[in-house]
């Protein structure tokens, strides 16, 4: 796939514990510097505002915790039908309901929509406390170095 134009779109709140590990990729990615083309953005808890954020994208990765029914820390990529496919998307992601109402809005406004690939990663505590739980932590290089392969 040619990544010209892409967008990498990590959501969640970092005060929610494991929520938080959409930003949390975002910024290793920005840490670690992204090629040409190619740009990392913390989207928060999502909502309608994704649509904004998505807007005139090739290709779009977004970032998200989600229910998978793994192990804490594991994660898996999947397009949008393939969510659609697996279960409703409310279900795989703690902002779900946001993203597939965006998603919704977009289709039934006829605007185009990047191609879209979710990766989903199994949180261990969403709670209210700042950081991501030990098996996230440990996760974190897994899951950037999974991104960074599919952008290069």
């Amino acid at each position: 796939m040619n990544h010209q134009r892409c967008l990498i779109l990590g959501l969640g709140n970092p005060l929610r514990g494991d929520d938080g590990v959409g930003p949390r990729v975002v910024a290793e990615l920005l840490r670690r510097g992204l090629p040409d083309g190619v740009t990392a953005v913390d989207g928060g808890t999502g909502g309608l505002d994704l649509l904004h954020l998505l807007e005139g994208w090739e290709h779009a990765i977004i970032v998200d915790a989600a229910e998978l029914g793994r192990k804490p820390g594991e994660f898996l990529r999947f397009t949008l039908e393939e969510a659609h496919l697996v279960r409703s998307l409310v279900s795989l992601s703690s902002h779900a309901a946001g993203l597939a109402d965006a998603l919704a809005l977009a289709r039934a406004l006829g605007q185009a929509l990047p191609d879209i690939v979710i990766y989903g990663v199994q949180p261990e505590r969403m709670d209210w406390q700042e950081g991501l739980s030990p098996a996230l932590q440990a996760a974190l290089p897994q899951i950037v170095t999974a991104i960074l392969e599919e952008i290069m």
